[in-house]
């Protein structure tokens, strides 16, 4: 009989977790009878692909979280008539009178009630799993107070703290009652063994599978893959490309995600007369996305933190040179300069001009990166990835 194996999740929305989770899922629906508690519905299906043999709960049928998001991101830039408008556009201008009461309501519920997590003890006090893997240190807490005593208890961070101390206490905190923590960052890895008694282990972001083409680099098409939002610099791409223009080199930015941010941006870039220079495709599938891979020349990342970078390795194996800022600690894990793409220091955006210029201007170049990123990504692969889960999955057998 299959070991039930249960994760526990904020959403199945777009972004890096739940990407990581639909690998996951992916690599053990065979091995394990796997359910996935999701504390929020957000959209009427699941944004990456869940095999139809894998249960889904979800413990709020509401999409207010994400509309709460933009409006408090749009509250710490302090555009206040903004985040107002937003509001408007949402409801008041639908006529949405009944809808807009009845989010509030579960607004309030949610993040001032502590619905979400009063729903989530109580699942957990009535379900039982053989195996549970949080992918939030605030899940975590729950599930190691409530989840059963005998079950095996994972926690997954993706994040990394960035130097904020009083947030990698908290995941410490959270994480004490359970068994395993696992990092997707190796630098990660080892800094929070130290203060875990040897409960922090070191796994990576999964590759789901080889590409079967590598990039041509004829296009001069540079890929940006992200949700859009503050964290992921997304109007810094919106610069370098503004930079680019005014150097008069040839290239075409492509911008695949949705989020928050979306109406910004796009009249960022209509301001800035880069319409003809920057697509802006929104949440878009895999199939969409490798096809962008097969024509990009060079990948941009432009994050202001980033735990692993997934996206790099996408790109990486399609022979795709990567180019990152070294704040997003992630990329420092996966970029080696010269190597297989550049790191930039200090959020320098004319050093990061002047390597992008220098690459499309160089397609010999181009070819030498792309060929060493391909052959990097042979150690992300599902089959060398499952064997580091399976060694802490199987460990009650």
């Amino acid at each position: 009989m299959k070991k039930r194996l249960e994760i526990i999740v904020y959403h199945l929305g777009y972004g890096g977790i739940e990407k990581a989770v639909s690998s996951f899922v992916s690599m053990f629906h065979t091995d394990y009878e796997i359910s996935i508690v999701s504390l929020y519905k957000l959209y009427e299906k699941p944004m990456f692909p869940i095999p139809s043999d894998v249960s889904i709960t979800y413990l709020y049928h509401s999409d207010v979280p994400l509309k709460v998001k933009k409006y408090n991101q749009l509250f710490r830039q302090k555009k206040f008539g903004a985040m107002f408008s937003a509001v408007f556009q949402d409801y008041f201008k639908k006529l949405k009178f009944v809808s807009f009461f009845h989010d509030f309501g579960v607004s309030v519920s949610i993040y001032f009630l502590n619905g979400r997590f009063r729903k989530l003890k109580r699942h957990l006090k009535t379900h039982r799993s053989d195996i549970y893997l949080s992918t939030r240190h605030e899940i975590s807490s729950y599930l190691g107070k409530y989840g059963c005593s005998d079950s095996l208890k994972i926690g997954w961070e993706h994040n990394h703290y960035h130097g904020n101390l009083s947030y990698r206490s908290r995941v410490i905190e959270h994480s004490k009652r359970l068994n395993y923590l696992v990092l997707v960052s190796r630098n990660l890895a080892n800094d929070y063994r130290n203060q875990m008694y040897g409960k922090a282990v070191y796994i990576p972001n999964v590759l789901d599978y080889p590409l079967s083409f590598s990039s041509d680099y004829q296009e001069k098409r540079i890929l940006f893959v992200g949700r859009l939002e503050e964290e992921k610099g997304v109007f810094d791409a919106i610069e370098v490309a503004k930079r680019l223009q005014e150097r008069m080199v040839s290239f075409h930015l492509d911008i695949v995600g949705d989020g928050p941010l979306r109406e910004a941006i796009m009249k960022r870039v209509q301001d800035s007369n880069l319409s003809s220079y920057v697509t802006i495709h929104g949440f878009q599938s895999p199939e969409f996305i490798q096809e962008l891979y097969r024509h990009a020349s060079l990948y941009l990342m432009t994050s202001y933190t980033e735990s692993f970078g997934l996206v790099l390795l996408e790109a990486m194996n399609a022979s795709i040179p990567c180019i990152a800022f070294s704040s997003a600690e992630g990329a420092c894990e996966l970029i080696q300069n010269d190597v297989n793409g550049y790191l930039v220091e200090h959020r320098d955006m004319e050093e990061m001009v002047l390597h992008i210029e220098l690459l499309l201007k160089h397609p010999e170049k181009l070819q030498v990166l792309g060929a060493n990123a391909r052959k990097f990504t042979e150690n992300f692969l599902p089959e060398s990835v499952k064997v580091l889960w399976a060694q802490i999955l199987e460990e009650r057998n």
